[in-house]
């Protein structure tokens, strides 16, 4: 059975906690977005730390079957307790029951499987507390590290679509990902690897591996 929650959840996995990004932390995301290489495959938006802040006091408060938006994660693992990136979910008005999930790991950090084990999290975690059908992502076809995720993780590769997007000014081409809620009930993984999370509830304001 799935819970109606009223405030957006932190996750925790075996080497993570999943923070969720209110006003009262999103300087510290800010920072990390000034960080090199974050848009070598993708379009991070240029904000100041201000209007960055005034964006995510906006965003949805509670994150369930009626909510839409975009909610945000710091990925912090528990030895060093400092972040050293975020993950992603956005859903949007013009389809109901969907979402695209989104990462970025800093790269002194990648190669070592975090992300790819904050998003199976948390798309286990909008399964499990949602009634959301689908969850997308797109990437560059040639970002090879996040298309090898996202098929390590279950995502199924479903087209390309022309001019999908824009990096450093330019339209590029995407892949587009798909999970079912079906094809993760009949894939998900067990505790015993590791990946199920204890969610604690807690108040919110206004190349990966």
């Amino acid at each position: 059975m799935r819970v109606e929650r009223v405030r957006v959840t932190r996750i925790r996995t075996a080497r993570l906690i999943l923070e969720p990004v209110t006003a009262t932390n999103a300087a510290a995301l800010w920072r990390l977005m000034q960080s090199a290489h974050l848009r070598d495959y993708q379009d991070v938006p240029r904000y100041t730390r201000d209007e960055f802040a005034r964006r995510v006091a906006t965003r949805p408060k509670r994150f369930d079957s009626r909510a839409t938006g975009r909610f945000e994660w710091l990925v912090v693992p528990l030895a060093s307790n400092e972040p050293i990136g975020w993950i992603s979910l956005r859903v949007g008005d013009h389809a109901r029951g969907n979402a695209e999930i989104g990462y970025s790991i800093l790269a002194p950090h990648r190669n070592s499987g975090f992300a790819t084990e904050a998003a199976r999290a948390l798309v286990s975690d909008a399964f499990e507390t949602t009634e959301l059908r689908q969850v997308d992502a797109c990437c560059v076809p040639e970002n090879l590290g996040s298309r090898r995720l996202l098929t390590r993780i279950g995502f199924n590769e479903a087209r390309v679509q022309r001019n999908g997007a824009v990096v450093r000014g330019k339209p590029v081409d995407i892949v587009i990902y798909e999970m079912t809620r079906e094809h993760w009930e009949s894939a998900r993984p067990s505790a015993a690897q590791g990946e199920s999370r204890n969610s604690i509830v807690i108040p919110a304001s206004g190349n990966p591996k």
